[in-house]
């Protein structure tokens, strides 16, 4: 007899009454942490306000894949988690043995006809399964119940997010409203990092890093529970999605060494400190990334080519991506013709798919949020006339860190994913560092403006650390 697998979806009437009493837990206790901080910390005015996006993201998720897609990669992980949950009542030393240990042929027969056995594809698959070991303890808790999973796995993930908008708040803190949209209010961030899936875990984990980096290196905070976090942050990227850590650790380590290499006063020292330091940068990041290859499978070094190549012969010749896929173009077997895609990879990326190439409901929904980037990049232009963007990249650590991510994660997922659906899920990383970049520089723009009406000059290593006014504001200072 055939061992059960889940094909339908179900969402009992007793999972709504529960996940009502969970909202308002959720919301009394997260109020609670808000009244306890505002005081002191003004940006917690933003905690419930990304807290409910992120809840209804998860919600809307859930009942669409429920109603509308009937199914997918999301519900697929939770029946697998839900297979492992049951052979932990059925048989504890075979479940650790499947949750902590190998996932093996040998292990997934470990399932019985009673607790199902997970799919196939998810189990044998490592960086796959490691959503299922990482979801299971929420299924545990949360009776089974995929909706109910969804919210919390989604409320949990919240955290590293909120991290990552109070620590660009800590920079800039006149612009509160703007950074939580760059962070916590993309249609995009909410919907697709909040549901059962790589992208929320490996969302959450990129945000968090950049915060606990920015408490071990600037602000020299809370050093060992930091360190720790860059260590577990690390390790769910590298174990779930590498290629993000790929591209993350060369762009805080621009921000790290320009930090340091903008405090020197001495302009001749400058530039020459500046192109030694590039160099030993990216000797150094080739050096450390080929050596984490084994780590990183198709996405190391050494394989990264041919995976570009595979994927794009693949799109060429297959029709299941329909309508919905884009083509950057025909590409060799060589460095040189993958990187001159660098301009339409990027682009689309950053601003694809436009609304002329959305068919349905859910690609409308990102078209829309597409123009809204697009339009607000358009302003950024206009404002800065272009020049002032490139010395406010060249001129503020943070700004360079931030289109410098934008632009390498861009290019690499849009070089190597063949479909608008699995574009605009892959792409949620770079939304908060692209948007977060754009604000704060249209901020610098305006500032100048601002100081130059005063008849004050505007210099950018006064932005080095942060927003100069509210820093002397807080103490007293006049400007």
């Amino acid at each position: 007899m055939q061992v059960q697998t889940f094909d339908v979806i179900t969402i009992e009437y007793w999972e709504y009454l529960v996940l009502f009493f969970y909202l308002i837990v959720v919301y009394l206790y997260f109020a609670r942490q808000k009244n306890l901080r505002i005081k002191s910390q003004p940006e917690y005015r933003w905690f419930m306000p990304g807290l409910f996006a992120k809840l209804f993201g998860a919600i809307f998720f859930s009942l669409i894949y429920f109603y509308y897609y009937r199914g997918g990669d999301t519900t697929e992980y939770f029946y697998s988690s839900v297979s492992v949950v049951r052979l932990a009542f059925e048989d504890p030393v075979s479940f650790l043995r499947v949750w902590l240990g190998e996932n093996s042929l040998a292990a997934r027969e470990l399932f019985t006809e009673r607790t199902g056995k997970p799919f196939g594809y998810l189990f044998f698959d490592d960086r796959q399964y490691m959503v299922v070991r990482l979801v299971t303890p929420f299924t545990f808790l949360c009776m089974r119940s995929f909706l109910i999973t969804t919210v919390v796995f989604s409320s949990v993930s919240y955290i590293g997010i909120w991290k990552l908008y109070q620590t660009l708040y800590r920079y800039f803190p006149r612009i509160p409203k703007q950074l939580a949209i760059a962070v916590l209010l993309m249609p995009s961030s909410v919907m697709w990092g909040s549901a059962i899936l790589k992208d929320t875990i490996t969302f959450s984990a990129f945000c968090w890093f950049i915060h606990a980096l920015d408490n071990v290196w600037f602000r020299k905070v809370d050093r060992v529970s930091n360190v720790v976090a860059l260590i577990v942050t690390s390790l769910l990227m590298v174990w779930v999605k590498p290629y993000i850590f790929m591209v993350l650790l060369p762009s805080v380590t621009v921000w790290v060494s320009y930090t340091r290499v903008s405090r020197i006063r001495n302009a001749a020292i400058k530039y020459m400190v500046l192109p030694i330091g590039a160099v030993i940068m990216t000797v150094g990041m080739l050096v450390l990334l080929n050596q984490l290859g084994e780590q990183f499978g198709k996405f190391s070094l050494q394989n990264s080519l041919e995976s570009i190549v595979i994927t794009q012969k693949d799109l060429s010749t297959n029709q299941e991506y329909g309508n919905n896929r884009f083509d950057v173009g025909e590409l060799e077997n060589n460095w040189a013709s993958v990187l001159s895609k660098f301009p339409v990879a990027t682009t689309a990326a950053l601003f694809r798919p436009f609304l002329t190439e959305c068919n349905n409901f859910v690609m409308v929904l990102s078209g829309l949020e597409n123009l809204f980037i697009l339009s607000l990049f358009v302003r950024l232009l206009i404002k800065t006339r272009v020049i002032f963007l490139i010395s406010a990249i060249v001129g503020n650590p943070l700004v360079m860190t931030c289109f410098t991510f934008s632009l390498l994660y861009g290019f690499v997922t849009g070089i190597t994913t063949p479909n608008f659906g699995a574009l605009v899920r892959f792409k949620i990383p770079l939304l908060p560092m692209f948007m977060a970049g754009m604000y704060i520089t249209i901020f610098l723009v305006e500032e100048r403006k601002r100081l130059r009406g005063r008849d004050q000059t505007f210099r950018f290593e006064n932005y080095r650390n942060g927003d100069p006014y509210v820093k002397r504001n807080a103490q007293g200072l006049p400007m």
